[in-house]
């Protein structure tokens, strides 16, 4: 990204980067090796500036890592093209957290520790409640299934991205595995994300005809 040297940017004119610069930095460096290796040193080393000249753009670690988070989940939800109907609805969030998990692992590993506080997240959050509302189910039943749908998700990708793919596994376990004839990541997602809406579908069936 930036050819300098620590060493060259000092020895002239510091050379000024964004905020964003900054942050995108953050962001390939905490996908590789975790949140935890994001540093004012390693930040510094990767742009070819100052610790200092991080520290004073971002205002210190802690802040930059929560910037990170959020605008990583803001820009994912801002980019959503909401359908209107409630199975679409529910979809299109399984498969957007979905796609910005595998993206960046380090919101995953974030969100492990904490809710994440970004533009946008919580009104998604209610927003999947309402649409499972409107398919027929009481808000506790609606609250529970959004649980539902974003512990799958979380909970596939998690494993997705800790073992690695299932050819990556030893063939004495791939042989032994319940997966040996069927281990296509996509597909088993599609059919988990499927099975929860069949689910809801049922639930608000049974309550209309009661």
């Amino acid at each position: 990204m930036v050819s300098e040297s620590v060493g060259s940017a000092r020895a002239g004119r510091p050379k000024a980067l964004s905020h964003r610069q900054i942050l995108d930095a953050a962001a390939e460096i905490a996908d590789t090796d975790g949140l935890d290796a994001v540093s004012f040193r390693v930040l510094a080393e990767r742009l070819g500036i100052s610790p200092m000249s991080v520290h004073r753009t971002t205002g210190g670690i802690d802040a930059l890592r929560r910037d990170l988070i959020s605008t990583l989940v803001g820009e994912a939800v801002s980019s959503i093209d909401w359908p209107t109907d409630w199975r679409g609805v529910a979809h299109t969030f399984a498969y957007g957290l979905h796609d910005l998990l595998m993206r960046h692992p380090l919101v995953l590993e974030a969100h492990r520790q904490a809710s994440l506080e970004a533009p946008g997240a919580d009104d998604t959050a209610h927003r999947v409640v309402r649409a499972l509302s409107q398919a027929g189910l009481d808000d506790e039943q609606a609250t529970y299934a959004y649980g539902a749908v974003h512990d799958f998700v979380t909970g596939h990708v998690a494993i997705q991205l800790g073992r690695g793919t299932f050819d990556s596994a030893p063939a004495d376990r791939r042989e032994a595995s319940v997966f040996a004839l069927h281990h296509d990541p996509a597909r088993r997602f599609e059919f988990g994300v499927t099975l929860i809406l069949d689910g809801v579908a049922s639930i608000a069936q049974r309550g209309s005809t009661t």
